[in-house]
């Protein structure tokens, strides 16, 4: 009977981090919002505050990039931004930690963003970044 309980917590407890990434994905989405045309490439990961996802995108000149997290105010995202040189550009740490950024682009460049969760402790919450460009 004690292998079933086990069993039984070990499967709801997937389920609950399925459900907590599923809830990422939509607040990230939601955060992008209508005007953005989403990359096809984002990042999501189940972390604690010890852990980070990064992603690598090529930004066109003249265009208006959104990088939108799953962050809220009680599950803050810290979001670092890089260039090809690996010098920073941006950090939202400046900024309160917003969800959403938008950057306008002069001239092409290759940045490299670093997302990690603020989690309190080792608590563990799924994290979602989309990036976007303006329609």
């Amino acid at each position: 009977m004690k292998k079933y309980a086990l069993l039984l917590m070990l499967v709801m407890g997937c389920a609950l981090g399925h459900s907590q990434c599923e809830q990422s994905m939509l607040a990230a989405d939601k955060a992008l919002g209508e005007n953005f045309i989403a990359h096809p490439q984002y990042v999501q990961g189940t972390l604690t505050s010890a852990d980070s996802l990064q992603f690598e995108s090529v930004w066109l000149a003249n265009n208006t990039y959104r990088i939108a997290t799953s962050g809220s105010e009680k599950q803050r995202v810290a979001v670092s931004i890089f260039d090809q040189n690996n010098n920073p550009i941006f950090d939202n740490s400046d900024f309160s930690y917003a969800a959403v950024w938008d950057f306008f682009v002069e001239q092409s460049m290759k940045i490299r963003c670093v997302v990690r969760p603020l989690a309190e402790s080792n608590e563990v919450i799924c994290v979602t970044a989309l990036t976007g460009f303006k329609k």
